[in-house]
C-alpha cells in the first residue's frame, strides 16, 4: 500500500457536491539518500524545487482546511493503473507501425498514422481509466490524520 500526505488547501461546491482540494508536494528521493553530496544527480535535485500537486477528490465527512489527511492507493491499483497507461497506447503505436508497413512504403505515412494511433490509444487509455477509477471511488483512499 502506498501512503501519500497531503493538506487540504480549500472545500469548495461543485454541482452541488463539495470538493475537496487537496495538495501534495513530492520530494525528490535524492535528498534523502545517505550520497547525495557526491551524486552529479544528489546535487542537481538539491537545487530543484519540491513539486506541489493539487488533486481534486469527494468532500469526506471530518475535512478542514489546513488539516493533513493521508492518501492510501494499493499495490494492485498502481500497477492496474499503470498497465492501463503505458500498454493500451504502445500495443496500438506498434500494431499500427507493423500493419502500415505492411500496406505502404510511404515512410511518412507510416509515421502519420504511428502518431495518429498513439493518440488515439492515449485517449482510450484516458476513457477506460475514467470507467476502472471513477472520482467517487476515491472516497476510499483518503483517510483524515
Amino acid at each position: 500500500m502506498l501512503k501519500e500526505t497531503g493538506r487540504i488547501i480549500d472545500i469548495q461546491n461543485v454541482d452541488g457536491e463539495k470538493t475537496a482540494i487537496i495538495e501534495c508536494v513530492s520530494k525528490s528521493a535524492c535528498k534523502s539518500c545517505s550520497s547525495n553530496d557526491t551524486c552529479g544527480v544528489g546535487m542537481v535535485a538539491k537545487g530543484l524545487s519540491d513539486k506541489s500537486h493539487h488533486i481534486s477528490m469527494p468532500y469526506k465527512e471530518g475535512m478542514e482546511i489546513n488539516k493533513e489527511i493521508e492518501l492510501l492507493v494499493n499495490n494492485k491499483d498502481i500497477v492496474q493503473s499503470s498497465l492501463i497507461v503505458y500498454i493500451i497506447p504502445l500495443i496500438l503505436f506498434v500494431l499500427t507501425c507493423v500493419i502500415s508497413n505492411l500496406i505502404t512504403d510511404n515512410e511518412p505515412l507510416i509515421i502519420l498514422f504511428s502518431l495518429s494511433s498513439l493518440i488515439i490509444g492515449c485517449l482510450i487509455a484516458k476513457l477506460v481509466s475514467s470507467i476502472l477509477y471513477p472520482s467517487n471511488s476515491l472516497n476510499k483512499v483518503v483517510s483524515t490524520k
